[in-house]
């Protein structure tokens, strides 16, 4: 296999695994009323504190929008809020409530045993390289987005 078909290859299996990812998180967690996409925002306000929008969606690469929509769920299950911004009037700050916390908290400790499971199911492999191998496609990515690269290379 040429190394153009490995690279190929590896955006295949990264596409399939966020796929099954977001599928499991979904089945772990759906009796909360969480999706894996809701989760996502939880973790970066747990980790990051109270965030607007814009910034959330720019991290993640994604839509102020996507965002948005999310954000309005968490609100409606009352596992976010959302509190003016002395910085940015029109952006209030999101973050979460004592019950998000709380509720994350514990969608951690679910997720632990399928963590120990993928750790036995990983046991002998290189999980060094694979860690270096997916922090520079994520690097090659961020920095060719940053050159705003066209769409078309044959225009």
């Amino acid at each position: 296999m040429t190394a153009a078909k490995k690279a190929e290859a590896v955006t295949r299996e990264v596409r399939a695994c966020f796929n099954r990812m977001a599928a499991l998180g979904d089945r772990l967690h759906r009796h909360l009323g969480v999706t894996t996409a809701m989760r996502a925002v939880m973790e970066t306000l747990d980790e990051n504190g109270a965030q607007t929008v814009p910034a959330i969606a720019r991290a993640k690469r994604v839509t102020r929008q996507h965002i948005q929509v999310l954000l309005n769920r968490l609100v409606a299950a009352e596992l976010a809020t959302t509190r003016p911004n002395p910085a940015d009037r029109r952006s209030p700050l999101a973050e979460l409530t004592e019950a998000g916390r709380t509720l994350f908290a514990r969608m951690r400790e679910r997720e632990k045993a399928v963590l120990a499971d993928l750790t036995r199911a990983l046991a002998g492999r290189d999980l060094d390289a694979a860690l270096a191998a997916l922090a520079a496609l994520r690097t090659f990515l961020d920095d060719a987005l940053r050159k705003g690269e066209p769409d078309d290379r044959t225009a």
